[in-house]
């Protein structure tokens, strides 16, 4: 399959730092550049601290409606441990 992808409007200091690392891997600056984007989005998300205490609230309101109506956390625990 093949994609073309034009990036323009690069920062010259991005392009440099590319071009160097490109050297350093001995590859070209596209395959460097495929790389990074595969690392990229390869990884998993992760999830940004809370911005203040109310999305705070909002979040573990969340996670509290997973456990809903499953008992307390120690029971919960001990049905993870598989534990009678």
């Amino acid at each position: 399959m093949s994609t073309t992808l034009t990036i323009r409007n690069l920062d010259e200091e991005v392009k440099k730092k590319l071009r160097l690392r490109a050297a350093e891997h001995q590859t070209s600056m596209e395959a460097e550049a495929r790389a990074i984007l595969t690392r990229a989005v390869n990884e998993p998300e992760t999830i940004a601290p809370p911005r203040n205490a109310e999305e705070l609230k909002e979040r573990l309101k969340a996670v509290r409606g997973i456990w809903k109506d499953r008992g307390t956390t120690d029971e919960l625990m001990k049905l993870t441990r598989g534990e009678d």
